[in-house]
């Protein structure tokens, strides 16, 4: 009896490590393409506050003083902002089209094509864009990642990929979390001196007038007091990306889950879609 209670341990533990080496690619299909929606969502989340930026500034230009250097300066400087998003779009869709790529390969696709493809686009993330003052993510930040594939967790070929890509998507990420970072500054420094000029004139000097107080003013009044919705955009998508690169740690061990990141990402388009609203 022992001895069969002994076979049947041994049954049960093999397969115990059996599902447990099954999840592997259901986590790394799971990181993968929560990775595609992850940057998708990134990208517009730059749109919108380049979009906003681009309101926001026509709206201040007409109340600061009306002269050729005022004009050039503000173009100038929108101009510098869109060339560096546009910039910033490419390098998006690229951590998007290597994570599709990571995707096939988690379901099996072993082909040579899906390998040249991941190699080319590890190639590419290597090579940071250029972010004006934005500063570029050292090699040795997030040297190391490489030593968290976990050996009995992943297949050899998913194993050889990740061992190899892992420090470059991992500083892909952290760039990600820093240009977010850099947006929130940018843009709430802009947009406080444009709400500040809106309120002196859509809700201060009506205030104070004679003339009975139309719907604007209130719909300005409001508007002034709410949070903006660029920066609490912007926000959310920083704390999303913190939320990647955990993910990203977490399956490189072949451990983790992705619900949190995957309702943050929900509600930030939920939110992109409110705010696209006329």
């Amino acid at each position: 009896m022992s001895l069969l209670f002994q076979r049947l341990a041994l049954c049960l533990a093999v397969l115990a490590t059996t599902a447990c080496a099954s999840k592997t690619p259901i986590q790394l299909e799971g990181v993968a393409k929560t990775g595609r929606q992850y940057t998708e969502t990134l990208k517009k989340v730059n749109t919108f506050a380049l979009d906003h930026s681009l309101e926001f500034t026509a709206d201040l230009l007409p109340e600061l003083p009306r002269d050729t250097a005022t004009l050039q300066l503000h173009t100038d400087a929108m101009r510098e902002r869109a060339r560096l998003l546009d910039g910033l779009g490419t390098y998006f869709d690229t951590q998007a089209l290597y994570f599709a790529e990571l995707e096939a390969l988690a379901k099996g696709d072993t082909s040579a094509g899906t390998s040249r493809s991941l190699k080319k686009l590890v190639e590419a993330l290597n090579k940071s864009p250029d972010l004006g003052g934005i500063p570029r993510v050292s090699k040795e930040a997030m040297a190391g990642l490489a030593e968290h594939v976990a050996d009995w967790k992943h297949s050899a070929e998913v194993k050889a990929v990740l061992v190899r890509d892992a420090d470059t998507i991992g500083q892909a990420l952290l760039l990600n979390q820093l240009v977010l970072e850099e947006q929130i500054q940018w843009v709430t420094q802009r947009e406080t001196l444009a709400r500040q000029v809106e309120y002196r004139e859509k809700v201060q000097k009506p205030f104070v007038g004679e003339k009975k107080l139309p719907e604007a003013w209130k719909k300005a009044w409001i508007a002034d007091i709410k949070r903006p919705a660029t920066i609490a955009l912007l926000e959310q998508a920083r704390q999303a990306s913190l939320i990647m690169q955990q993910a990203w740690v977490d399956v490189l061990r072949g451990q983790g889950g992705l619900d949190h990141l995957r309702a943050t990402l929900d509600q930030i388009n939920s939110n992109l879609q409110a705010a696209n609203q006329p």
